[in-house]
């Protein structure tokens, strides 16, 4: 399904299902908080009468891991409840009562006393996950034990062991009300002058009729009512019969962001359904730019290397039309009401829903700075907008209701929300912005610390409390933007939890193990999160304690860890040394990895200037963060494997809003300076602007990049200057090139793999530095997870065998070249006219087939860039079975 088809219209809210409405009952009566558990699987567990005495005891409410476990994980969860006989009363003509069980992830069979009461999704050889479900169960009356032992039991079925099992209440039980069969939907409609209606569905889930009120108000961000009505609600007693009422059209007079709301009442029974969420009237709000504040707090280890603002960028060529590729495709088609609706409207529909909209909001500001364009700039102010007006006054802006604050994802979203509303400060100075930042800060502050009365984060999060601490991050950028020490004061408090008891002990084990797998659970994302975290650090106060750890772990995934494609981990963890399986079912490289992976390099990079931090992104950014986006369609390939089809999905997840906002990151490496000296990092078609001084004369430097890469290597430069002068220009030798050399008014430079080429010399407006190098095909050996087998190399870029670009060729060798063949090496000559028509991409290269070692079959594989792969569906193969013709 292309996005196009799946983009919401910002003239109609989505209906919202009664689980998203507060439902008040009468004698509702919490489950037990902990249970019976055991992992595997056997029908008898479900019996009553079983003897669980052996089995492990298990909070509800917290996801696990299978650690040491691949694939299809059953476990069973056994809840013991003693049901009152005083609640035979409220149960009204016999309907039993209803169990809340929450979301479990992924699918599960629930048994009451034996008896099977529901299942949500499918198990296997039917898989179908639905671990964002909530379940909800009806048990007849006469299945109920009074005043006895009754045995709840759910069996659990998982496809991978990251995040199994029930992760996220509410539990509990009561008898079936008229909220229990009568499920209501709202919608609300923009009309003209920035008015709007409301509109209430009620549709009968059985042959239960219902009388009641529903009333209805709008008050503004003070609270103070401006509009209410009431309607009566009469529902006919017959399934799927459905009652709709439409409340007066509101006009506005000057506000434009309004609290709506409504509450359902019965005749007959003490069931509620309550309703607000904030609404945003003027869809096309615009919040004018101040400027681009500095930091208040200079870093004290300073930049050698700084990236020209965005701004002074305009890249064109592969890069450039996948960065235009991510505007137009994703964030311009991003599903509005999917990322922000868990803030107008608490709690959100899965536990970290709250991370997208900082995580939109970041990657828009990124591409906006660089391309201005107008529907982006209007997108993100009315998403900005909206976020800050559903804060609360103390600060909170998460997505839970008051039960369940500082619970497994909440700081996490805190931390993507400081992400993004300081990303938007940064870029347009808009103060309210960076004040929402400060109420969140102020709130995080008080409430986690050692002192007495205030939270442990490591218990807050999950992964060993890694994903609530990596709030370091921006907390570090709020202490620069503020300058208010509590901040700073704060992330020491974070360093130090890592070393509690329950802590993930982070720079103590790096710094004793040398190996990042080694680090608590090994959850990759959040552990390179807290690095990224760490490392900012290190650059605002100068410890270089703060740097070793980081370093120490940079050398441990380069070394052991890392894809040739510049990704790293399976099933979301760092494996054991030299562990890359690179199948679909390995859940490889993970979209926030590869992102964090970049921003880790990003960082090394600002404070050295080494180059080898520079390959590291290049690598990243020409195969697994492009590879992870179609780019036809926009959709996010969530897990990326390097053999078999990339499972793109326009859905919301982590990935879908990561991967964007990743490549939104590109322009932090292309060109900048190195101490002060303007240096050419990639050569992709692009023009850079750069302003500076030598002695008296005040230069602005523009350079024009003409090339093909990376097709071919080369490229000229264009060096337009506003007057004569003398001044260095610096040109990054890739490490993957050879016989570099750059020639300019009749010298000729010659460069050193992995240095940079500095040329110093008086400039002339309009002169061409003329620079080439060559970009032979390498051949990377399979390593111990694909032995036997190779992968092609040319240049940044890794080469892929698609099958539906190679039809012939597996017909021949069938089932996707499943044994040893013999092939010619590429010769690095494109061959794009193989191409589909359809195909975004226009490399293509090939291998010639031999039937022997040097007989020739007049077949060829076709292989594209592993970043174009499978953009159409085909399956990917980047580890080949070939042994080359005279090797």
């Amino acid at each position: 399904m292309k996005w196009n088809l799946r983009k919401k219209s910002i003239r109609c809210l989505l209906f919202l299902s009664i689980l998203l409405a507060s439902v008040t009952h009468a004698q509702n009566i919490p489950l037990p908080k902990e249970c019976r558990f055991h992992l595997g699987d056997q029908m008898d567990w479900a019996n009553p009468s079983f003897n669980d005495s052996g089995w492990d005891t298990k909070p509800l409410g917290k996801s696990w891991s299978a650690t040491g476990m691949k694939e299809n994980i059953y476990a069973w969860y056994r809840i013991k409840i003693v049901i009152p006989s005083g609640l035979k009363t409220a149960i009204a003509g016999g309907m039993g009562i209803k169990l809340n069980l929450g979301k479990i992830d992924d699918v599960d069979q629930t048994f009451f006393n034996g008896k099977l009461i529901g299942q949500t999704g499918s198990l296997p050889p039917h898989y179908q996950s639905k671990w964002d479900s909530e379940r909800i169960y009806m048990v007849p009356e006469n299945d109920l034990l009074w005043d006895q032992e009754n045995v709840i039991a759910v069996r659990v079925f998982s496809l991978d062991p990251g995040g199994v099992g029930m992760y996220q209440g509410d539990y509990h039980y009561g008898p079936v009300q008229w909220s229990d069969y009568i499920s209501i939907a709202h919608s609300i409609t923009q009309t003209d002058h920035n008015g709007f209606t409301t509109k209430i569905k009620c549709t009968n889930k059985s042959n239960n009729g219902f009388n009641g009120t529903a009333t209805y108000w709008i008050s503004d961000k003070a609270n103070r009512k401006l509009f209410s009505e009431s309607r009566p609600v009469i529902v006919k007693p017959a399934a799927g019969s459905e009652t709709v009422i439409v409340f007066s059209d509101y006009k506005p007079s000057s506000e434009h962001i309004f609290n709506v709301g409504y509450q359902i009442t019965g005749d007959h029974d003490s069931a509620i359904v309550k309703n607000e969420q904030v609404y945003l009237a003027d869809k096309n709000i615009t919040i004018q730019v101040a400027g681009e504040p500095k930091p208040v707090v200079e870093n004290k280890v300073p930049d050698l290397f700084v990236a020209a603002p965005f701004q002074d960028q305009q890249l064109l060529g592969y890069i450039g039309k996948r960065m235009s590729q991510n505007l137009e495709e994703r964030l311009l088609k991003v599903d509005e009401p999917g990322i922000i609706n868990g803030y107008l409207q608490r709690p959100g529909n899965h536990p970290w829903i709250g991370e997208h909209v900082g995580k939109y909001l970041e990657a828009a500001c990124n591409v906006w700075k660089n391309t201005h364009d107008t529907s982006l700039k209007k997108q993100m102010d009315r998403m900005m907008y909206e976020l800050i007006n559903t804060q609360l006054d103390n600060g909170y802006l998460g997505t839970y209701t008051p039960d369940q604050y500082w619970t497994s994802w909440d700081v996490w979203s805190h931390k993507y929300n400081l992400y993004g509303l300081l990303a938007y400060y940064t870029t347009t100075g808009y103060q309210p912005a960076l004040e929402a930042c400060k109420r969140m800060g102020d709130l995080l502050c008080t409430t986690f610390g050692n002192n007495p009365g205030q939270r442990d984060i490591i218990s807050a999060g999950e992964h060993v409390g890694m994903a609530a601490t990596s709030v370091l991050d921006p907390m570090v950028e709020l202490y620069r933007y503020t300058g208010e020490k509590k901040y700073l004061d704060f992330c020491y408090y974070i360093l130090d939890a890592w070393e509690h008891p329950n802590g993930p002990g982070i720079i103590s084990t790096l710094l004793t193990t040398g190996s990042v797998h080694k680090v608590a659970n090994g959850k990759a994302y959040e552990m390179l999160s807290n690095l990224v975290g760490l490392m900012k650090l290190y650059r605002v106060t100068g410890d270089g304690r703060f740097l070793s750890p980081v370093l120490i772990a940079w050398r441990d995934i380069v070394t052991h860890r890392l894809y040739i494609t510049g990704t790293t981990s399976s099933f979301e963890r760092f494996q054991d040394d030299a562990v890359l399986p690179g199948e679909v079912n390995d859940d490889i490289g993970e979209g926030c990895v590869t992102v964090t992976w970049i921003q880790l390099n990003l960082n090394l990079l600002a404070v050295s200037g080494e180059l080898k931090y520079v390959d590291q992104i290049e690598k990243s950014v020409y195969n697994h963060l492009l590879g992870a986006e179609n780019p036809e369609t926009g959709c996010v390939s969530y897990y990326t494997p390097l053999m078999g089809k990339k499972p793109y999905s326009c859905d919301i997840t982590c990935c879908t809003s990561s991967v964007p906002r990743g490549i939104a990151m590109i322009p932090y490496c292309t060109f900048g300076n190195i101490k002060n000296t303007p240096t050419l990092m990639l050569y992709e078609p692009a023009v850079y602007r750069d302003r500076f001084s030598t002695g008296k004369n005040n230069i602005n430097l523009l350079l024009q990049i003409e090339s093909d890469f990376p097709e071919h290597g080369g490229a000229v430069i264009t060096v337009k200057i506003n007057q004569t002068a003398r001044f260095p220009i610096s040109l990054r030798v890739p490490s993957w090139c050879s016989s570099f050399t750059a020639a300019v008014g009749g010298t000729v430079y010659k460069g050193k793999a992995n240095e940079y080429l500095y040329l110093e010399r008086t400039w002339k407006p309009g002169e061409k530095i003329m620079v080439s190098f060559k970009m032979p095909v390498q051949i990377i050996t399979g390593g111990s997870s694909y032995p036997g087998q190779i992968a092609f190399q040319k240049g940044p870029q890794v080469l892929a065998l698609d099958d539906s670009l190679n039809k012939e060729l597996l017909k021949t060798y069938p089932p996707g070249l499943g044994r040893i063949i013999w092939a010619e090496k590429p010769s690095g000559k494109n061959h794009s006219g193989l191409l589909p028509k359809q195909w975004i991409g226009d490399q293509a290269y090939i291998a010639n087939i031999n039937e022997k070692e040097n007989k020739k079959s007049g077949l060829s594989l076709i292989l594209v860039p592993y970043a174009d792969a499978s953009q159409t569906g085909g399956s990917v193969k980047v580890w080949l079975p070939l042994v080359l013709s005279g090797r």
